[in-house]
């Protein structure tokens, strides 16, 4: 036997080693890109109501109850889900309809997460009005506040019998305020800030209110806890 046919011998079984050491560091790289994605994952956490559910006039206690611990944790449970899919996903590889389906989903887990707590956050256990500049604003860009209730209120009421959100927001680009329509959680102005939000989901309303969606708006409407929505009013403002 000549020395060739061992040459080539070892030069293959060499190729060989050295290819399973490249593929050892690749994916002994991969896994190190999970672990570092991992640990800066986002994780939500559920947030607790802020007020006495029992001390909200016009929304019974079982309903602000059943809609935070199962569709606002729900949401949230169903983002983090999300999360941990990415995270496990080989982005180089994944089919664009595996990839499509679970960042769509994650958008609107996401805007549900937050929309939720921005609702939960306008209620209020007693009437209050606006005051300061933000009083001041929505005199300027809606007229006076009873001219935007009577906006918010029938936007709101238009979604009646069907699901999404009716939202205030601020855009810094036109320095304004805005009555947002939002068929569902994808719909979230661009470039905006919300401040205030009513749920129209029917889940928001029909154990108390049934299809009566417009009595639910109106009790929505008592309660606006406008020190909230100012609050992030001021906030934006310095953005």
């Amino acid at each position: 036997m000549t020395d060739i046919p061992r040459r080539s011998l070892a030069a293959g079984a060499g190729l060989l080693v050295g290819a399973v050491a490249l593929g050892t560091k690749a994916q002994q790289k991969k896994e190190e890109a999970q672990q570092i994605a991992s640990a800066n994952a986002p994780s939500l956490r559920v947030q607790p109501l802020t007020f006495n559910p029992e001390r909200i006039p016009g929304l019974s206690a079982k309903l602000l109850t059943s809609h935070h611990d199962n569709n606002y944790a729900g949401a949230v449970n169903r983002m983090n889900a999300i999360e941990d899919q990415l995270l496990k996903l080989d982005f180089a590889n994944a089919p664009p309809f595996q990839l499509s389906g679970l960042k769509r989903e994650e958008h609107i887990a996401y805007n549900s997460t937050f929309l939720h707590e921005l609702y939960f956050a306008s209620l209020g256990e007693m009437p209050t009005r606006p005051s300061g500049v933000f009083s001041d604003a929505l005199n300027r860009d809606f007229g006076s506040l009873e001219r935007w209730q009577a906006e918010f209120g029938a936007t709101a009421k238009a979604l009646g019998g069907g699901s999404g959100w009716v939202i205030l927001a601020y855009s810094g680009r036109d320095k304004r305020l805005y009555n947002h329509w939002s068929a569902d959680h994808s719909m979230a102005p661009a470039g905006s800030v919300p401040l205030l939000a009513i749920d129209m989901y029917e889940h928001a309303y029909a154990m108390d209110y049934g299809a009566n969606a417009g009595a639910y708006v109106d009790a929505f409407l008592k309660i606006v806890k406008w020190p909230s929505a100012e609050r992030l009013y001021r906030e934006a403002m310095r953005v």
